[in-house]
């Protein structure tokens, strides 16, 4: 973050202002608000998150209701103008908002001013457990009360109190002890003067995290939730309580000629006490060999148990020689830098150059196991992206994974992307399961193992296992748009719609641009019988693939015929009919199968499914879902979907009941 460190209110004075300065825009949205207040989405996020418990486009949408209630109670126009003047697209639309915000529709604002005084109700908005009683200002009558004794009824409270009391100080002592013991590391500052040891210094501090990640009583955040704070002027208190974490750890390299400085500070940020500091100088040759070290001492520090076997993970240095660890360090500086802050904008050129790099690391240290897995992650991510053919990079990792388990049986990311091989890539889901438990007993911080063995879960089931590895891989990486996408398919086999929608808005937020985050938010408002907010979604999926809204008016005359099943009725017509080149519009087996199954029509759905088999692509990101996926409870009884099941290995996993 650039600038000043504003106050919370002057935080949430300057984001009103920006949104009330666009408030006729109907199309000003979170990236327009980033923009003119000149920070980044995820530091926006943060911030509302800490003082308002609100997303970025709940807050907008707030500001657009709350001027909406002043213009309605001047009188300044009909509820329909007023929609439009305060940046609804859709008089409906702002009807659905207003009525869950204040708890009743526009057109009864003027309804709730007394004639006879011309004085205005509070408005208060819903749900925030005010009795009507409170609100309208009407006493309760009488209320008989029981007769109870005196002593039994003062004995029954002392025992009530004790028991919460006890039952508090141990729930208590267990959320203390949690968030003592967790941790986030800053990205390390580059005080050498040459940008080009940038890679250096990023490699030592991922180095300190990854040790720290083989501690498992330690909660360590994730490096990409880290990049967030690259730059940023936020004390470590302030990132602390954001985070909610108790330590932060910060760290600098500096050249002296031949000679190089890391220096590192544990602070404990609730207190705002240093716990630990040191300096580690080294020749610049061989300055890749204290990050272990440097780990202990922070478990030593925080109190942490740590294991004889985590003990030895971490004094293992994976390579003596400094012009192998140097190629690796360039090799992971470029398979980090693919992504962004938000593993949002992986790319090609950014793999095969670190493929390159980790080529080197292995001819100048044959026996460099973390340099083969390396390159067996970036040939499995240039297949699973698309960028080569599935089995090319698949089998290129697979062969690179076995090389480095032969030298190092512990190398937990060997183990991670062998068992995704196995799951995503042969369909081995017991092996692949197995690879990945591997990982996470060597490695149980790592972020991306928890999202690998939470989408297993999704395969396989059960959805209540899933959704506790979920919760795990969101405390470690809080700002992932695609874990809070993967979240509200949890909640949606859940059955838990508007938890979904909840997590839906997080990640749309964070990634605004991804098209699936409006299908899944179009498929929770149809369970939730959400009709017009459903329409909404279902039009904003087509004007985005078709650049234009020719479909408008056919889906709201499905809508307003019948309901939200006629909104699956254009889908299936569509689809068969007039497909449309984009995922669940383009006439694919699947998807007709799929919108044939949730208006309950078993007999196509059965059909459509058994020509998904016959097609060349299968769409499995979705076919793979069917054993967890309620939709498809229907069809659970009948034996063509067992033969299906049966022929895509989920038999052992298809036991949910049918409906």
């Amino acid at each position: 973050m650039t600038g000043t460190l504003y106050t919370d209110q002057a935080f949430i004075e300057r984001l009103t202002e920006i949104v009330s300065s666009n408030l006729q825009n109907e199309n000003f949205g979170v990236n327009d608000l980033a923009r003119e207040a000149g920070l980044s989405r995820s530091i926006i996020h943060r911030r509302l998150r800490a003082i308002k418990d609100q997303n970025i486009s709940q807050f907008i949408r707030e500001i657009r209701l709350k001027r909406a209630m002043e213009l309605l109670q001047e009188h300044a126009g009909a509820a329909s103008d007023i929609a439009f003047k305060v940046g609804f697209g859709s008089p409906a639309y702002f009807n659905k908002c207003f009525h869950e915000y204040y708890g009743y529709p526009p057109g009864e604002v003027r309804k709730r001013i007394h004639p006879e005084e011309g004085v205005k109700h509070e408005s208060v908005p819903a749900n925030l457990g005010v009795s009507k009683e409170l609100q309208t200002g009407v006493k309760s009558g009488p209320v008989k009360w029981m007769k109870v004794s005196r002593r039994m009824t003062i004995l029954l409270s002392i025992t009530a109190l004790v028991v919460l009391a006890l039952t508090l100080v141990i729930i208590n002592g267990s959320r203390r002890k949690a968030k003592d013991l967790s941790i986030f590391i800053l990205p390390f500052k580059n005080f050498t003067n040459d940008p080009e040891n940038q890679y250096i210094v990023d490699g030592i501090m991922e180095d300190v995290l990854n040790n720290l990640y083989h501690i498992s009583e330690l909660r360590v955040v994730s490096r990409t939730t880290s990049e967030h704070y690259r730059g940023t002027n936020l004390t470590a208190k302030a990132i602390a309580k954001a985070e909610d974490v108790r330590n932060i750890l910060e760290g600098s390299m500096r050249q002296y000629g031949d000679k190089t400085r890391i220096s590192v500070q544990l602070i404990d940020a609730y207190r705002d006490n240093h716990l630990w500091s040191e300096n580690f100088d080294r020749d610049t040759i061989d300055i890749n060999t204290f990050e272990g070290e440097i780990a202990l001492i922070i478990a030593n520090r925080l109190n942490a148990e740590i294991s004889d076997d985590e003990i030895r993970q971490i004094r293992e240095i994976p390579t003596q020689n400094p012009v192998a660890k140097d190629y690796y360090l360039r090799g992971r500086f470029l398979l980090n830098k693919t992504d962004n802050e938000q593993r949002a904008d992986i790319n090609k050129e950014g793999l095969i150059g670190s493929i390159k790099y980790f080529e080197k690391a292995v001819a100048a240290d044959e026996n460099f196991a973390e340099a083969y897995a390396g390159m067996a992650s970036a040939w499995s991510l240039l297949s699973g992206w698309g960028w080569l053919p599935f089995k090319e990079g698949f089998s290129k990792a697979r062969d690179l994974c076995m090389k480095a388990l032969e030298i190092d049986p512990d190398c937990a990311e060997a183990h991670a992307v062998k068992g995704s091989i196995y799951i995503w890539g042969e369909r081995r889901f017991e092996e692949g399961r197995k690879e990945l438990l591997i990982s996470l007993q060597l490695n149980p911080n790592c972020p991306p193992v928890h999202q690998s063995y939470t989408q297993l879960l999704m395969i396989t089931g059960p959805i209540d296992e899933a959704r506790i590895y979920m919760d795990r891989a969101l405390k470690l990486e809080p700002y992932y748009w695609v874990l809070h996408n993967l979240n509200a398919w949890i909640y949606y086999f859940e059955e838990r719609y508007k938890e979904a929608i909840g997590a839906c808005l997080l990640a749309r937020d964070l990634k605004p641009d991804y098209i699936y985050t409006n299908w899944l938010l179009f498929l929770n408002y149809a369970k939730l019988d959400e009709g017009m907010k459903a329409a909404e979604e279902l039009k904003e999926i087509v004007r985005v693939v078709t650049r234009t809204s020719q479909y408008d008016d056919e889906i709201m005359d499905a809508y307003n015929r019948s309901g939200v099943e006629g909104l699956f009725t254009w889908l299936i017509d569509i689809n068969i009919n007039n497909p449309v080149p984009a995922e669940g519009l383009s006439g694919h087996p699947f998807f007709i199968a799929w919108w044939y199954a949730i208006t309950g029509d078993r007999e196509n759905s059965v059909y459509w499914l058994e020509r998904n088999m016959e097609a060349k692509r299968k769409v499995y990101e979705y076919f793979n879902l069917i054993a967890t996926n309620p939709d498809f409870d229907i069809l659970r009884g009948d034996p063509r979907f067992l033969a299906i099941i049966d022929q895509i290995g989920l038999t052992p996993y298809n036991n949910r009941p049918a409906k």
